[in-house]
C-alpha cells in the first residue's frame, strides 16, 4: 500500500522484545487492532501514532520511520588506489577502498615494517580499525596503540594517525560519517579510555 515504507518492521521489533500485539498495545497506549493494522501495512500511521510505537521500543520516532524505509542494497567491489606522489600519503598503494559517499571501508595486507597514513581519505568522519591478523602500531596525535589480532579501536578519523605494521597481516578500518550521533556519545562514553597505549 505504501510503496516507500514497510511497516513490518514493527511486528519484528515487538517479536525481538518478545512482546504479543497486545503488549505493544499496552506499551504505547495504542489499540490491538491499530497495532495490526500497521504491521500488515494496512494503515499509515500519524506522527503521534508514529512516536507512541517509537517509545515503547525506546526509539526516537525518525529512528523508527528510517528503519520502515524500504532499503536498496548498494555492492560493489573494493579498489586498490593509485600510489601518488604527495610525500604526505604512505602506503596509499596497499589500500583497497570501497566508498559510499562520506563512508569508507578500507582494507590493508601489509608486510613488517610498512606504514600507512592516507589523511587525504578522509572526511570528517569517525574511524573503526579492526586487526585480522598481525600486530599494528597505530599512533594518535602523540599516542602509539599496540593492535593485535582481533582487537579494534575507535577514535575521531580528524586526528592526525598514521598505522605501522609490526607483524605481517591484515586489517581494515571503518570511515563513518559524523552525522551519527551514536558514535559522538560513544565517546564521551567510560568505554573510551579503555585501550592502553604502548609502552
Amino acid at each position: 500500500m505504501f510503496e516507500k515504507y514497510d511497516f513490518g518492521i514493527v511486528r519484528l521489533l515487538r517479536q525481538r522484545n518478545g512482546w504479543t500485539i497486545k503488549d505493544l498495545a499496552e506499551r504505547s497506549g495504542l489499540t490491538y487492532p491499530t497495532i495490526e493494522a500497521i504491521e500488515i501495512n494496512k494503515s499509515f500511521p500519524s506522527l503521534r501514532t508514529l512516536d507512541q510505537i517509537a517509545v515503547a521500543f525506546g526509539l526516537s520516532s525518525s529512528n523508527l520511520l528510517s528503519l520502515c524505509e524500504k532499503v536498496r542494497v548498494i555492492r560493489q567491489s573494493a579498489r586498490f588506489l593509485p600510489s601518488c606522489s604527495d610525500p604526505s600519503q604512505i602506503g596509499i598503494e596497499i589500500c583497497r577502498v570501497a566508498s559510499y559517499d562520506q563512508a569508507k571501508l578500507i582494507r590493508i595486507q601489509a608486510d613488517a615494517g610498512r606504514e600507512v597514513r592516507v589523511m587525504k581519505l578522509h572526511e570528517d568522519v569517525y574511524e573503526f580499525c579492526y586487526v585480522l591478523s598481525g600486530t599494528v602500531e597505530l599512533t594518535i596525535q602523540d599516542t602509539s596503540y599496540i593492535l593485535e589480532s582481533d582487537e579494534t579501536v575507535f577514535f575521531d578519523g580528524l586526528l592526525e594517525h598514521s598505522y605501522r605494521q609490526i607483524e605481517k597481516g591484515e586489517y581494515f578500518t571503518v570511515h563513518i560519517p559524523k552525522k551519527n550521533m551514536f558514535f559522538q556519545s560513544m565517546l564521551n562514553s567510560p568505554l573510551a579510555e579503555t585501550v592502553p597505549a604502548a609502552v
